[in-house]
């Protein structure tokens, strides 16, 4: 293995997780101060969450909300409403990289029919949900969680339940951040150049592999497999998607004709930074946050 592209690869996954950190830091800047060392400890807490859960992008964002609130006295439920907003906007960005995956697998790879019919049916979905999700950029939306209890004859009913009608703030606390979050010209468009660009370091880490290698192989087919390994693995049941994703990249790396072997290091190498990040500097940061904010 070539040292140096290797180095290469550590250093492309440290700054995809440095650029996640920043665009967070950005998206969230109406409701916690600019300190990026503390952003960048929650965003390893977050990814420690998700890799110990199901699906291999999910469980972090409330974690993430509970110490950005607990350190700036914020209500939760506005702050998890705006780090959904973020999440969702850093997956508008994935999705890019997503179809175009999925449109050159239906296009130029021999597949069997059934494979084709499953990504067909992705691809289908996911403009549908791109789509929607314009739709509502470009309407604007002024959805009040209120008036629509008051439409509906709830309101009314809830007013002497001191539980639910708490509930019911914090649901209209999260539907009022998540929109002015998603909505915001600024958090938007500089959410998704910096996750433009935190994608394509994620995708060097494999390409710098394959180079240490001494195997050449076209960035674009690392950003096809590396994109659809991530796919399966949000969907994945096991724990970060292990097992499931590496498998599905191997197999993927062998269709486009990586011989087997370099596929497999590969594929377990990248997972193997990405686990460092997650799961030794995440359970450090965890372990930190949770000493210095209780």
């Amino acid at each position: 293995i070539s040292q140096k592209f290797f180095l290469l690869a550590f250093a492309s996954y440290t700054l995809s997780i440095l650029i996640f950190s920043l665009r967070g830091m950005i998206a969230l800047r109406d409701l916690a101060e600019h300190r990026f060392w503390f952003f960048l400890r929650i965003t390893l807490a977050g990814f420690f969450i998700n890799v110990i859960t199901p699906g291999s992008q999910i469980g972090g964002e409330p974690i993430r909300a509970y110490f950005l609130a607990k350190k700036y006295n914020k209500p939760k439920s506005k702050v998890f409403g705006a780090v959904l907003a973020d999440r969702i906007i850093h997956g508008a960005a994935s999705l890019f990289f997503i179809i175009a995956s999925l449109l050159f697998i239906l296009t130029y790879i021999p597949v069997s029919r059934e494979l084709k019919t499953i990504f067909q049916a992705i691809l289908f979905f996911l403009l549908a949900f791109l789509g929607f999700i314009l739709f509502l950029n470009l309407k604007k939306t002024k959805f009040n969680f209120t008036s629509f209890l008051k439409k509906i004859g709830i309101l009314k009913k809830i007013k002497g339940n001191k539980k639910i009608r708490h509930l019911g703030e914090d649901v209209g606390n999260f539907a009022a951040y998540f929109k002015k979050t998603i909505f915001d010209k600024k958090t938007l468009w500089f959410g998704l150049l910096f996750s433009l660009i935190c994608w394509i370091f994620n995708y060097l880490t494999s390409y710098f592999l394959f180079l240490s290698l001494g195997v050449s192989i076209s960035f674009f087919l690392v950003v096809v497999v590396v994109s659809l390994g991530n796919l399966v693995g949000d969907f994945s049941p096991t724990p970060g998607g292990i097992g499931l994703v590496e498998g599905f990249m191997i197999f993927l790396y062998t269709v486009v004709g990586i011989n087997l072997s370099a596929a497999i290091v590969v594929s377990l190498l990248s997972r193997i930074i990405g686990y460092f990040f997650s799961l030794v500097l995440g359970g450090v940061s965890l372990i930190w946050l949770e000493k210095e904010l209780g």
